[in-house]
This record gives structure tokens, sequence and C-alpha cells, in this order.
């Protein structure tokens, strides 16, 4: 059984809502990093790492995300891709978003109303569309939002798996689930140190530390900040992280670990540019129209400690104990309107929530192996268990006395000679406490793989999950209700040869009716889980001495009764019903060492998606590839180049067009510790709509933009 490495530290923070350049955090990392340096610097070259680019994992990898068992990629049916750290940080993706989007079939539909992170996948959206988990831990979508992670920094690989994931991490998901693993504490004294100046006044700057402490305890610190004026007005934002870890051995059989993160982002204000006759107004692609006095923050705060102990040659357990604290804040002129006759621009939806989270859990897991007539068999079962309490303020609730009027409340503005203004321009509505939720969740779960000859292998799971919310809307009658589902997945792994293998499966997933477990309505409070299922078969291939590694995916998903937020309505409770949707695609993959300096990776999604009316679904890319490319051209000189295409988002109103984005860098090496890298994004210069907020507004995608990247190691 593999030991999977996880950590712990404490840190002081400041709850402010003011930008902030050097907060504590900030001062104590630095400070650290100064003194970690003096002790290093004598042993810096000793201790230099080599850097590796690797743009897939190699398909003999154990992936913990696609199953508890422990397989390999290769072992599991599904699809699950390993995007290496490392590999993320030389192509300079600062974002999970923008690493998670160059893997096959998850394009970007993120926006400042579900977070930003919200993703497309396999013909399905939303922010419950693809699970989102932390080191394997759910922190669950609130009312359509989720904010952690955010940071790539401190990450040791990104694990994707395709496809409905409810039986390994419950409810949602049905697009697939993404696992953001974190580094973990070395024994080894080294650090990092990455500075980034850019276009825009962007600054980046990234700290590593770790090390032993004792013989048998070790320690790790990540910091960064990332800011930017951005490439429209009126739109800065910035984004510190921190986290701090700590492991401990025991003994040779038993590591606990225990972590701290904690993540506080401010992005940019910005809910879009007017759209006019299916593309952006040509006056005002640089403009943002929202108040002066806007504002959006997201704080979280992860705590974790776990156990694994290998208690013999066959069986092990890990437990996990954890707790996460959120608090976001928006308040912002959201909706735009232009109107020819008059040449000026009405702002609508002046909006004030907020969401307080704070969610406890607890998770053990035990594998265990035997035979059972001779045929080797590998099992686990768990259970898990999560308390979350929630609560949003805004100031259009039915039990406020001063509510938004959804009509009445705009002002008008002239584009050509902009006033910012502020919020109460638009509205004098009141903030009070809109609604509150309490949430009991627990989960009993279990996989098995069976080893029906040495090529054939069986991989079942199983998972029962309940959900209990109390949900009161202040105004409104209370709601208690009680839903749950029992998930499963049944796959066979034909092994062709130790480096080739095909596989089918059949899985069943679900999602809360009111597309998040903190939620409720007095439509849906006797409905259960919605329901899915998919069918996937697929080929995973290793050749020429394990240079090349592909895949091919050919899958088919139904989906009941789904709930989507109306694009078209500047209500944010409004949602839209659609009885049936289906989704049918092939998704191929690659990965190539043509030589020994030049090593190419591509992936493509082609599918099919249609609701019960027999048109496509909103905002959903039926086409998507990724190619990317890295070339050394001497033992120095290193060029890298990413291509991403995504298709057209159908609409009923304006479809999104499709784009290609090209990102290049140029890395130079001046000697093992120190790195340079010059870095164009968006090398064309390509306008395109990165994701939308209404229907009337899409966000414009970052032009082209420089930027150097300074890389110290010691």
């Amino acid at each position: 059984m593999k030991i999977e490495d996880t950590t712990l530290a404490v840190k002081t923070v400041l709850n402010t809502r003011t930008k902030h350049t050097l907060t504590p955090a900030t001062l104590t990392l630095l400070a650290s990093s100064i003194m970690s340096i003096g002790a290093f610097a004598q042993n810096k070259v000793a201790n230099a790492i080599e850097e590796v680019s690797v743009l897939g994992q190699h398909l003999n990898t154990q992936s913990e995300t696609g199953s508890r068992l422990n397989l390999t990629l290769m072992e599991t049916p599904a699809t699950v891709i390993v995007i290496n750290g490392d590999t993320i940080r030389e192509r300079l993706d600062f974002s999970v978003m923008e690493a998670l989007t160059r893997t096959a079939g998850f394009t970007n539909e993120g926006n400042p109303g579900n977070g930003g992170q919200s993703i497309a996948a396999r013909g399905f959206r939303g922010a419950g569309a693809v699970t989102n988990l932390f080191d394997g831990t759910n922190y669950y979508t609130a009312a359509g939002t989720i904010t952690f992670p955010f940071d790539t920094w401190s990450v040791e690989r990104i694990d994707v798996l395709k496809g409905p994931s409810s039986v390994l991490y419950g409810e949602g998901g049905i697009g697939g689930a993404y696992n953001v693993i974190p580094r973990t504490p070395s024994q080894e004294q080294s650090g990092q140190i990455r500075v980034t100046l850019g276009q825009d006044n962007s600054k980046f700057i990234g700290v590593d530390l770790t090390g032993g402490i004792t013989d048998n305890l070790a320690y790790r610190i990540d910091y960064s900040n990332n800011q930017s004026d951005n490439w429209l007005a009126n739109s800065d934002s910035e984004a510190e992280m921190v986290s701090g870890s700590l492991r401990w051995t025991p003994s040779e059989n038993l590591v606990l670990t225990a972590r701290y993160d904690y993540g506080d982002q401010q992005p940019m204000k910005y809910f879009g540019t007017i759209v006019q006759d299916g593309d952006f107004h040509p006056d005002f692609i640089k403009s943002n129209f929202n108040v002066g006095d806007a504002e959006i923050r997201y704080t979280d705060q992860a705590f974790r400690v776990k156990a694994d102990w290998v208690i013999s040659e066959s069986s092990a357990l890990d437990a996990e104990v954890y707790h996460l604290e959120t608090d976001r804040y928006w308040k912002n002129a959201e909706s735009y309107s232009f109107n020819n006759n008059t040449g000026l621009v009405d702002r609508f939806d002046p909006l004030v929530i907020g969401q307080e989270m704070s969610h406890n859990g607890f998770r053990t897991n035990f594998v265990f192996a035997n035979t059972i007539a001779n045929f080797n068999l590998q099992s686990s079962i768990g259970f898990e268990i999560n308390d979350i309490a929630f609560e949003r303020p805004s100031n259009f609730g039915p039990a406020n006395s001063n509510p938004i009027d959804w009509a009445g409340d705009f002002d008008t503005i002239d584009p050509y000679s902009f006033n910012t203004g502020t919020l109460s321009d638009l509205t004098d509505a009141n903030v009070l406490l809109d609604n509150t939720s309490d949430v009991n969740q627990y989960a009993i779960f279990g996989e098995s793989q069976l080893k029906l000859s040495e090529h054939l292998s069986l991989v079942a799971g199983l998972r029962h999950e309940d959900v209990q919310t109390d949900y009161t809307r202040f105004g409104r009658d209370p709601i208690n209700q009680s839903v749950d589902a029992s998930t499963g997945r049944l796959g066979l792994v034909f092994n062709v040869a130790d480096s080739s293998s095909l596989y089918g499966q059949y899985s069943t997933g679900a999602s809360h009716p009111s597309n998040s477990i903190v939620t409720a309505s007095a439509s849906n409070r006797k409905s259960d889980m919605i329901k899915s299922e998919q069918f996937e078969v697929g080929i995973k291939q290793q050749l020429a001495n394990d240079r090349l590694q592909w895949n091919l995916a050919i899958f088919k998903i139904v989906k009941n009764d789904l709930l989507e937020d109306d694009p078209d309505s500047i209500n944010p409770d409004d949602v839209i019903i659609i009885d049936k949707q289906t989704s049918q695609g092939v998704e191929i993959g690659f990965d190539f060492s043509v030589t020994d300096s030049l090593t190419m990776s591509g992936n493509a999604v082609v599918l099919n998606a249609e609701i019960d009316t027999g048109s496509t679904p909103n905002l959903v890319p039926e086409k998507s590839a990724n190619l990317g490319l890295i070339w050394s051209a001497n033992d120095k000189l290193k060029l890298l180049a990413d291509v991403r295409y995504v298709g057209e988002r159908y609409n009923s109103s304006a479809s999104i067009p499709s784009y290609t984005v090209i990102d290049t860098t140029v890395k130079y090496s001046v000697n093992s510790a120190l790195n340079l890298s010059l870095r164009i994004d968006n090398l064309s210069d390509e306008l395109y709509a990165s994701a939308s907020y209404y229907t009337g507004t899409w966000l414009v995608g970052k032009p082209r933009t420089l930027s150097l990247t300074t890389d110290y190691r010691f």
C-alpha cells in the first residue's frame, strides 16, 4: 500500500477587506525564507533539483483518484489523466483552471458568480458537473460556488477522472472529478523561489521550503502572491496562498501528517462585456461597467490531519479529519445593456451577497488483499461523515422589507464618458440574512478488484450516501429535506499485453435535486437524488519502448431532471429544469517522446450533447482540443508551446464563437539552480470569450501578454 503524504502548520490570518501587499502572512513567510536561505546556502549546489518535463504520467502510475485500491492507470476501467506539478509550473500555469483545461474535454466556464472554478465536461456544465477534490476530500459546492483550491504553486500533481464520480466521491460530478494533490514535506533540505513580472503590472512571487526537523519529522511551507491590473479597465486582482505542513513518521509503517491551507482571493470585479449582434460590441471590448465600490472576495481556510498505517503486506488503513472555513462576498452591478437609440448603457442587478460556510468531516478507508478460490482479490471499505453549516446574507431575500426592485433598481451611464459611480446609485436595498442551512451527510463505500485470470480483471464499486438538509429562507416555510442514493461502477479490464489494455465500464451517478446540498426549494422538497448513468469503453497503450502513450474512450452519459442556472435571468435564484440530457462522444489523448529533445502531447474530444427537445444544451462546447510541444534545443535552451481550441458554445440568443489560443515559453537555464523564462500568452492576440455571465455579456479572454519569470532553487 502506497503511503500518501499529507501535513500541518499554524498561521495567524487577518480578516481584512482591503487590498494588501505585505500581510503578516507575507512577512512571516519572507522572514522564514531569508533564514532558510542562509541555512541552505552552503548546500545549494549539492541540493539543486533536476527539472524534468513530463507532460503526462506513465500508464503504470498509481492513482487514488480513479480508485481507492491504488490501481495503476492501466488497471483502472475509466479515463484517468495525471498532470505533473513540475510540468504545470514549467508551463507557467498559475491557476488550477489553466492547468485543468489543458486536459481533454475540460473547458472553462468560470465567472465571478461561480467562484471562477466552474468547468464544462463531457457535455455537462455548472459548478456541480465536475467534482472538486483537495487531496481526496470533497469540499462541497455551496449555492453554485466553489473557490478552493485555486493556486498551482504548491501542487504535486492533479489527477483527473472522466465521467460520473459519485461512486467514489458522492453526489454530483457527472462530467468527472479532479483531485489537486499538494506537495508534501521531505527530509532533504531544499527550497525554491519564483518571481514573475509582466505586462499590466502583473507580479507573482512564490516561495517553497522543505526539510527535516528531526530524523522522523519534516516540514514544508509554500507561499504565493499573484496580482495584476489586468487587461481591462477597473479590473485589478490579487490572490494570496499560504500552506504549511508537518509529516511525522514514528515508525516505518505509520505516517501522521497535518496540513493548514489559507487562500485569499480578490479576483477581477468584471462580469463581462456587452454583446451585440452575436459578438462583442466593438467600442466596449476593454470596458468594465461595474461600479467604483465593487467588491469580490473569497477567503478559504482548510485544516487536515491524516494517519496512514500499513498494517501488513496485505492490509492498510487511512483516516482523516478535516475542516474548511469559507467566507465569500460580492458587491457589484452585474448586468449591462446598451441602448442603440440613446447610445447609453443601463446597469442592472445591484447585488450584495455573502456566503459563510463551515465544513467538518471525517473519512476512513481500509484496504486489504486475499484470495478466493485461487483468484486474487483486493478490496477496500470505508465511510465518511460531513457536517456543514451555511449562511447567506443578501439584499433580495423574501423577508427583506426593502429588497432589490429587479425592474426599477438600475442607472444609466454614458459609456463614452464613463463615471463608475457607486452601488448606491442603483439601489438602497437592505442587506439582511437571507437563508441558513445545516447539512448532515454520511456515506459508506466499497470497491474490489478480482483477478479472473492473468489478463482479465473485474473492478466493482458501490456507495450509499444520505444527505439531510435543514434549510431556512427567512420569509418562507423552513424545509427539512432528506435524500439518499446508491451508486456503483462495474468494469472489466483486459490486459492484452503488459503495455496494452482494453476496458469497459458501466457506472451510475447521483446529484442533489437542488444542485447543491446546502440549498433546497419548495418545488423539489420531496424530490430524491437525480440519477445518471454512463457506458464507456476504451483502450490504453504504451508503445515504442514506452515513449508513446495513448488512450481512446467512447462514452455515453444520460441524466434525467437536470437543474441549471438560467443564463437569461438576472435573478441568481432562477434555474432551468431539463427533463433529460444525453451526451455521447469520443475522447483521445497521447504523450509522445519523439526524440530525447522533443516531446509532444495532445488530446481532443468530439461529442453530441442533446436535451429532451433535441437541441444542444446551453453553453456546452461539443468540440475541444489541446496540443503541447516541448523542445530542448540544447542543455541551456528549451522552447514550450501549447495550443488550446474550444468549439462553439451554443445559446439560443447568441452562441459564443469558437477560439484557438497559443501560449509560448522560452526557457533558459543559467545554471543548475537558476532559470529564466520568457512567456507570451495568446501569441496571435486572438479576441475571444473565455466564458459568459448572462446571455448578454461575455468575458473577454486574456490578450497577448508578455511576462518574465525567474526560478531559483537551493
